[in-house]
């Protein structure tokens, strides 16, 4: 993977002035500077044009224990005069050579877009003469397709991972000889001013061997739980097992301070690690949506602030959770009466307008106005919506020949805006959510998680019936695939319908103060996923092809290589005639000894010990329809 940057052209490109870089960079002046960094060094490449003073540099890291390359480009004017204009930026252009009659395989994924089979993958075989094209829908990163692919030939591949919260987009063309790979923002013309600077989408390479295209995706998993997910105290930050009464509160919309305590003792007495209020405490009584950019806590549910509620929480040992939009502005709000210089709008859509979070001076307004009741509230886990397609309002905003400067800086500004919040409060982490996991990338993942991976969970409750937990399967199984940390919401807690929602957290979104609501199920199963957690942190497997169809099982594991343990979650559907499957579970010894139990209910199973070559022709038998199975084992 290093020999991408060590050819004599770099993997990178752009037309400067309507000639191609590649042509140009040669006669510029370069120089470089390496520095140790965490798990490596990084590398500082400059190339600089001695004619217009257009500097490039090329922000490579490299890592001792991963074969994998992330970089980032930065274009500065260091001229007297603008720039002449830059053209298809691309920070990935890279071509390589191919075998005729090799098999290619695209693995890539469907993003999120409120839909039960949000997440699903797609594999798609790359023949000779055939491009494919990904982007995502209107400016969300991961609206529709995630921004994580791996491309699979005979004996291994390369995994492609893009760190752009915007509208990003990769193409894949294939010849009879070569394979070109390119990947940036997805509309980008534009010349600099002198001084100016601006930053590309960043770029991840790992590059694997075997046969198997899980072996990519998990040394995926595994660089990003080391160098990239966010940790407090040198500890990855782990989504909670959590409760929040928004349910409730869009059927009645009420919500009182007697209610949300009550509901967070309740949570408390669950085992339950936070708290979460969501879109109801802000504004002035109007509805959720029509109060985005009024951020006063609602004086007539809160009249004394929410500050009591994040001090009860932390009296029972539990994270506060606050929901804000920031991004997002309504019509008739303080924002837009007090500040109209700081929004983006469209003619046709006068009821919202975009926070213009490429200005500085907005970015300290939000900021500051976060922040203060961050501070006053005790929250723990800041939680960012963004429920507007941004990327009209960019397009409206741009000049002809500026053309993805205001996209450039909005996304410059949400990192500078998310990178001080976690700075001024240091036990801060944040939760990512944009609809429902629309905003999944490579720099979103190093910053927060998203504790609500898809809004199919609230449009898709209990109504669906059988369709929550297919969505629900589909989006642990697929999304798991390419980020280890997220979670979703359950409504009930039957073995099989919460071991079909759960990972690293979960939400419980139903209300759990009504009388006769399962207290003991909800607490045998919270506490399952608990000491499963451990386990979620280690390799994914799927064990079967992950469908849709309700006569179909889903199956997969998660599996520690070093320790040799881990388990494997089996679901027969609603509409499957076999009450029996035979599956090889992943990373097996076959000639160890393993202790070994199932369970189909939340009872810890009794163990037995087993040769490994048992666990490799594995039958599972679930007699319930549906029905599910927990399968552990631990090298002995």
């Amino acid at each position: 993977m290093h020999q991408v940057w060590e050819n004599p052209n770099p993997p990178f490109s752009f037309e400067y002035g309507g000639r191609p870089a590649a042509a140009l960079i040669p006669g510029w002046h370069r120089e470089e500077t390496t520095q140790p960094s965490p798990g490596g060094q990084t590398t500082h490449r400059r190339y600089r044009d001695p004619a217009t003073g257009l500097v490039v540099t090329a922000h490579l890291r490299r890592f001792d224990a991963f074969p994998a390359l992330d970089w980032v480009l930065e274009l500065e004017n260091t001229g007297r005069a603008d720039t002449p204009i830059i053209d298809h930026l691309l920070p990935l252009d890279v071509s390589w050579a191919w075998g005729r009659g090799e098999q290619v395989v695209l693995h890539w994924a469907k993003g999120s877009e409120c839909v039960a089979d949000d997440f699903l993958p797609v594999d798609e075989v790359l023949r000779p003469g055939r491009e494919l094209r990904l982007a995502p829908n209107q400016g969300r990163s991961s609206d529709g397709v995630l921004p994580f692919m791996n491309l699979q030939c005979p004996g291994g591949g390369v995994v492609l991972a893009i760190g752009w919260s915007g509208q990003w987009a990769a193409a894949l063309a294939r010849s009879e000889e070569n394979l070109r790979i390119s990947a940036g923002m997805e509309h980008c013309r534009l010349y600099l001013k002198p001084g100016e600077k601006i930053r590309t989408p960043r770029i991840l390479l790992i590059g694997w061997q075997g046969e198997e295209a899980m072996a990519g995706n998990n040394l995926l998993r595994r660089l990003l739980l080391t160098h990239y997910c966010p940790r407090l105290g040198g500890e990855l930050v782990i989504p909670p097992v959590a409760h929040m009464t928004m349910s409730t509160y869009h059927k009645t919309c009420v919500v009182t301070r007697e209610g949300e305590l009550a509901a967070l003792g309740r949570i408390a007495d669950l085992g339950g690690e936070a708290f979460w209020v969501d879109a109801c405490w802000y504004g002035s009584g109007g509805r959720w949506w029509e109060e985005v950019g009024n951020w006063n806590v609602r004086q007539d549910q809160f009249p004394e602030g929410l500050g009591f509620i994040g001090e009860a929480a932390h009296v029972r040992g539990m994270k506060f959770v606050l929901w804000f939009e920031p991004e997002r502005v309504r019509t008739g709000t303080p924002i837009e009466r007090e500040h109209p210089e700081f929004l983006l709008r469209l003619e046709h859509s006068p009821e919202n307008s975009l926070l213009n979070l490429g200005l500085p001076q907005v970015q300290e307004y939000i900021i500051d106005a976060v922040s203060r009741i961050i501070t006053a509230s005790g929250v723990d886990i800041y939680r960012q919506d963004f429920n507007i397609q941004p990327l009209p309002f960019w397009q409206a905003a741009d000049a002809a020949d500026r053309v993805g400067m205001t996209e450039i800086r909005h996304i410059e500004g949400l990192y500078a805006m998310w990178d001080e919040l976690l700075r001024r409060h240091p036990g801060l982490a944040i939760d990512n959510c944009s609809s429902g996991g629309r905003r999944i990338d490579l720099e979103t993942v190093s910053r927060a998680f998203p504790l609500w991976r898809s809004d199919f969970s609230d449009v898709g409750g209990p109504e669906q019936g059988r369709g929550l937990q297919l969505g629900d399967q589909s989006q642990t199984a697929g999304l798991s695939r390419w980020v280890p940390l997220h979670t979703a919401s359950v409504w009930s807690f039957s073995p099989y319908d919460f071991r079909s929602a759960m990972a690293t957290g979960v939400v419980l979104y139903c209300d759990i103060r009504v009388e006769g609501f399962p207290m003991e199920d909800a607490r045998r199963a919270i506490a399952e996923l608990k000491r499963l957690r451990p386990y979620y942190l280690g390799d994914f497997h799927p064990l079967l092809p992950l469908t849709m169809a309700a006569h179909d099982w889903c199956a997969y594991q998660y599996h520690r290589p070093t320790e040799g343990d881990g388990f494997a979650v089996f679901l027969r559907r609603h509409e499957s005639p076999f009450p029996t499957m035979e599956f090889a579970l992943r990373g097996i010894d076959p000639e160890a000894e393993y202790e070994i139990g199932a369970s189909a209910t939340f009872d810890a199973p009794v163990l037995k010990r087993v040769r490994g070559k048992t666990l490799l022709q594995l039958v599972a038998q679930i007699d319930q329809q549906p029905g599910s199975l927990l399968f552990q084992y631990r090298r002995v």
